[in-house]
């Protein structure tokens, strides 16, 4: 009887990997092509009409696209290797398991230090006071965005110490060696500065921006350009609300639950919406550009670009025929 239940159990499990692998690899694949090209219009964009030389919200976003694509390619991309195609490069190679998610993480932070301050930007931008808009600068926001990196980087030194690739039970894994700095990841990296803390700061700052933005008075006081990079990023605040809000309540329960003894069939279903909700994270990094679409003035920026590179690539192939 209990061979019976076994197996019918492991069918089951079977069965749930089979429906789960599919929809995965989807979400996915449009996550990743459709941020990598997001990102690459966003790039464009700004350049040609240069709003990030002057404006510290629009500096903050066009810096944070690079940091986008950059985590959809090493992190979604390689996720998709791993989990649609077993090939996991962390259990194959030492040093990429030392530095591909210490690396990754540097981005994945910065970016959300970026939203963060992107944020608080578009709260002063939107003050009542004349003197507060004026703490909008961007030699400051040249400065953070310069020194945020760095800063996540001396931060993850450890993770590229105590991270390696060990054999356990004759099977390779890419694990963190040192116990106290796994738990400091679990509790603290994972729980507040990938989730709580960026979630309470965008979440705080969009709240008050979007009082300031009810007073008739003060939008008056706004140019187009402030209004729109306002509205660019109460979008984007949007999305990582819709996109983090999930995966925080998941990793919560996942880190709650961590010492509680768990049936196979249970483990199964965890590994597999854990899996989900690891490619769901990446909402934020292939959403931006879809976001800003919904302000009117991007768009026609949008439409004047691809015009533009429609008709110098017209013109070269004009003038390469023989």
């Amino acid at each position: 009887m209990s061979s019976n239940n076994n197996t019918s159990i492991t069918l089951a499990i079977l069965q749930l990997q089979s429906d789960f692998r599919y929809p995965n690899l989807i979400l996915g694949f449009i996550l990743f092509i459709s941020g990598v090209l997001g990102n690459i219009l966003n790039i464009i964009i700004f350049i040609k009409f240069g709003n990030f030389k002057n404006n510290a919200c629009s500096f903050y976003m066009f810096v944070r696209s690079f940091l986008d694509i950059n985590v959809l390619l090493a992190g979604l991309a390689t996720r998709i290797f791993a989990a649609g195609f077993q090939m996991d490069f962390t259990l194959m190679n030492r040093i990429w398991c030392k530095t591909r998610t210490g690396f990754l993480d540097v981005s994945i932070i910065s970016t959300y230090t970026l939203i963060c301050l992107q944020a608080i930007d578009t709260f002063i931008c939107s003050s009542p006071s004349v003197a507060v808009r004026q703490k909008s600068n961007i030699r400051i926001a040249q400065y953070l965005v310069i020194g945020t990196p760095w800063f996540w980087f001396i931060h993850e030194i450890p993770y590229f110490i105590f991270q390696d690739l060990v054999i356990v039970g004759g099977t390779p894994m890419c694990i963190t060696t040192n116990a106290i700095y796994a738990q400091y990841r679990s509790y603290f990296v994972f729980l507040c500065i990938f989730t709580t803390i960026p979630i309470t700061v965008i979440s705080i700052f969009g709240f008050l921006t979007v009082r300031h933005m009810k007073t008739i008075g003060v939008t008056r006081l706004l140019s187009s350009l402030t209004r729109q990079t306002i509205s660019m990023a109460l979008y984007q605040i949007f999305a990582v609300l819709v996109f983090n809000g999930p995966y925080t309540a998941w990793t919560m329960y996942s880190v709650i639950t961590t010492n509680v003894a768990k049936d196979s069939y249970r483990r199964a279903v965890e590994q597999l919406i854990n899996s989900f909700a690891l490619n769901y994270f990446y909402g934020p990094y292939a959403s931006s550009f879809y976001c800003y679409c919904l302000s009117k003035r991007f768009r026609n920026q949008l439409t004047v670009s691809l015009k533009e590179v429609v008709g110098s690539i017209h013109k070269n192939q004009v003038f390469t025929i023989p």
